[in-house]
């Protein structure tokens, strides 16, 4: 019996180091908007590891909270650690087992189950939005129009609001058109629109969209006074279903497109540039066209970085691609058609636009071939030449000329010689900075000459492709000097 109650005594004092793990969450079924509260309590004193959470059921953490606390259990009083973390899930969700260490020794949380059911929205009720979109089925990365319509009962006094787009790893939200608000029936409407394209195929689920509003509220307290508070009132939206098609292989844009080519002149003169404007415009994916490169013989192309950007045409998304080049030629030379492909969603068809080709003239070339002019004259006779000077020129006639000789020396030596040379070499010379005059000089010289097409190569992308390149100053300006002497 003795050794019994020491048995016993020995049971009761490692109750208290017993370590174990329970979850569980204030509500397993909610109403989209509330909040559930998941609590993780750790019982046992000792060192505890529990994965860094950011998520629970797929939703983001939005509070935690923690709490120590001595329980009593079978008569044992004990330390119990509880974690807790609050969620709002817009939908039916699972918070998946994960696993937690107490002093070493392993432990497995049990999944739990959320059922999110949907709002009753009435027609009456204050707040309203609606989801929907201008097509249910498209490809990936078709441009389609998400319409926002919200709908805010007149009266109430809301100090603040923000939207939660629908959130997903496969769609893309390419740019937001705000609409004009308007009142009708007590109601205040307005209209947002979202150019969006969805990046991988099968069926894809649109929403709900959050809408978060800050009204101003007013209640009593005990001895009738007015109290001001504020209140954050949550709105959901439906869901849309998307059927999200493939494109064929080896098409990657898609919807309808047209594209066309500018210059700004048909005649260049020979060394100078001639401006080149490559423009896609349509309701399709533009930002997925890839940089167009013009290869010329005998003659040098410098492209920019394309710009696209997104604008609203009689209430539909619309996108513009456009790139520009400078293109510099010795000889006449046209610029090549340009063509893209892509899947027609008006035929289900891959079709293939292209540009016309463009010709452009080069006025004042230099010779293709340079030939040293070669003049065939008889020997000169030197006497007969001395005989026939001396004969011809008398006396008189000699008189003449030397004075003549004297007086236009004269002339020349009061002349301001250096301002009228300085002025000559100023008109005629390009001072040596980076400029498309310096660039036009440089290509007209960079035949075999390794320094020059470096300093071509470096300028051109500094003036056209935004690059910033250091250039040597005293060397640019050496190689103008010498080019131009």
């Amino acid at each position: 019996m003795k050794n019994l109650g020491k048995i016993i005594i020995l049971f009761i004092m490692v109750l208290p180091v017993y370590a174990g793990i329970h979850v569980s969450v204030d509500k397993t079924q909610i109403t989209r908007g509330e909040s559930v509260t998941f609590t993780l309590s750790i019982n046992g004193a000792g060192k505890v590891r529990v994965p860094p959470l950011d998520q629970l059921c797929g939703f983001d953490i939005q509070r935690r909270g923690q709490r120590n606390q001595e329980v009593i259990s079978n008569g044992v009083r004990q330390q119990e650690l509880a974690l807790m973390y609050t969620i709002e899930p817009s939908k039916s969700c699972v918070i998946e087992s994960f696993p937690v260490s107490i002093n070493g020794e392993e432990f497995q949380t049990e999944a739990l189950y959320i059922t999110v059911s949907k709002m009753s929205i009435s027609k009456d009720d204050p707040f309203i939005v609606k989801l929907s979109t201008d097509k249910t089925s498209v490809y990936v990365g078709e441009p389609f129009e998400m319409m926002v319509d919200f709908k805010k009962r007149l009266g109430i006094d809301a100090l603040a609001e923000s939207i939660s787009l629908p959130e997903s790893k496969n769609l893309w939200i390419k740019s937001e058109f705000k609409g004009a608000s308007h009142t009708k029936d007590r109601y205040e409407y307005h209209k947002s629109m979202y150019a969006m394209s969805a990046q991988q195929s099968g069926k894809l689920t649109l929403g709900p969209l959050r809408w978060d509003i800050k009204v101003r509220s007013r209640s009593r307290d005990y001895w009738g006074t007015f109290l001001a508070s504020a209140k954050v009132r949550t709105i959901f939206s439906d869901e849309v279903e998307l059927e999200v098609k493939p494109l064929p292989d080896g098409v990657h844009l898609v919807g309808d497109m047209q594209i066309e080519v500018h210059v700004d002149k048909n005649e260049i003169n020979a060394g100078k540039a001639v401006n080149v404007t490559i423009e896609v415009k349509g309701r399709a994916n533009v930002e997925d066209i890839e940089a167009f490169s013009i290869h010329l013989d005998g003659a040098q192309a410098f492209m920019e970085e394309p710009k696209v950007s997104h604008y609203l045409q009689n209430n539909r998304y619309y996108g513009a691609f456009i790139q520009k080049a400078a293109l510099v030629a010795q000889r006449d030379f046209e610029i090549p058609s340009f063509e893209l492909e892509y899947m027609d969603v008006e035929t289900d068809t891959v079709k293939t636009i292209q540009s016309q080709p463009i010709k452009v003239k080069v006025l004042n070339s230099p010779p293709l071939v340079k030939q040293e002019l070669k003049i065939s004259r008889p020997e000169p006779v030197l006497e007969d030449t001395l005989e026939k000077s001396e004969a011809g020129i008398s006396t008189i006639q000699g008189i003449f000329l030397l004075l003549a000789g004297l007086v236009l020396g004269v002339i020349l030596a009061i002349l301001p010689w250096k301002k009228v040379l300085k002025r000559e070499k100023n008109r005629q010379t390009i001072s040596a900075k980076e400029s498309k005059e310096v660039l036009q000089l440089l290509m007209s010289n960079m035949s075999d000459d390794k320094e020059i097409e470096s300093l071509v190569k470096k300028l051109s992308e500094n003036l056209y492709e935004g690059k910033t390149h250091k250039i040597d100053k005293k060397q640019l300006k050496e190689v103008v000097k010498r080019l131009q002497s």
